[in-house]
């Protein structure tokens, strides 16, 4: 025992053409809602994308241009990232003045401290001129090492600045991927509630041209129409192969059609009698 197919509009028998349309214009107003949602979290997504990457010095800052779009994660982020590359300007301006590493500063700053407080083991008396040296470069060293005591928490705010900026970089990335999901869900409601408008738009656009309850239509009438070298719908060729119009069609049929001529039957040929040749008289 073979199995019945379900139709694909048995829900919709039973319903009027007004409930139907009504149904129809509720699923397009909910792929309207979900359409507009769709672009917001494209939105949404892209301004993420675009914060990222500006964190990592791989593009321009994202252009927030809608007040609506302009999340306060966002706007820290940007924030946080100025604030970090205004730490590192300052750094780089900081190393550009000091050209000689803050260690070395320190150990070179200890050696002279040595040999200027170190008695010599052969008692040898060091010269004024190399004194003056050794004093000098000593206080210049000395200089230098408290410019970098200042300048100290020029580092510490760079390392603070880096670890909130990746922080907050952290809660950008988790949102990005979250947008994405929610992309992917919506692009699938989207899909699922167009397909139903669809059913529901063929359904109404098959009850407005006849349903499956009408009576078919003239078998002899599509026949004559297709023998005359009229266009016939899908529709009509498929009710002259559910009820035999094709096969049915005969030879009478085709000669008697609008339009046509008709068709003469050959007569046999008549026999042609040999003419015998009489001889002629000389």
């Amino acid at each position: 025992m073979t199995r019945r197919t379900a139709s694909l509009f048995e829900d919709l028998v039973e319903l009027e053409a007004a409930e139907v349309e009504a149904m129809y214009g509720e699923v397009l107003e909910k792929v309207n809602a979900t359409d507009a949602t769709l672009v917001e979290l494209q939105i949404k997504k892209k301004i993420h994308s675009e914060t990222i990457r500006f964190a990592v010095n791989k593009g321009p800052a994202p252009v927030i241009g809608d007040s609506k779009h302009a999340e306060e994660l966002i706007s820290l982020a940007i924030e946080q990232k100025n604030r970090f590359d205004t730490c590192l300007i300052d750094r780089d301006r900081l190393v550009q003045r000091l050209s000689v590493p803050r260690h070395r500063v320190r150990n070179t700053i200890s050696e002279f401290f040595d040999k200027l407080t170190t008695t010599s083991n052969h008692h040898e008396s060091p010269t004024l001129a190399s004194e003056i040296e050794m004093f000098s470069r000593f206080f210049e060293l000395q200089a230098m090492l408290k410019i970098y005591q200042e300048q100290k928490s020029v580092v510490a705010d760079l390392n603070q600045a880096r670890r909130m900026l990746l922080e907050t970089v952290k809660n950008v990335n988790k949102n990005d991927r979250k947008y994405a999901q929610q992309i992917t869900k919506k692009r699938e409601s989207s899909k699922q509630l167009r397909k139903e408008a669809g059913r529901l738009r063929a359904f109404l656009k098959q009850s407005t041209v006849g349903s499956e309850d009408t009576v078919p239509p003239s078998i002899p009438e599509l026949s004559e129409r297709l023998l005359a070298g009229d266009a016939l719908s899908m529709e009509e060729f498929a009710a002259m192969l559910e009820h035999g119009g094709l096969t049915e069609m005969s030879e009478e049929n085709r000669m008697e059609s609008p339009g046509k001529p008709a068709v003469q039957q050959k007569q046999p040929p008549k026999s042609r009698r040999k003419k015998r040749r009489h001889p002629q008289k000389e």
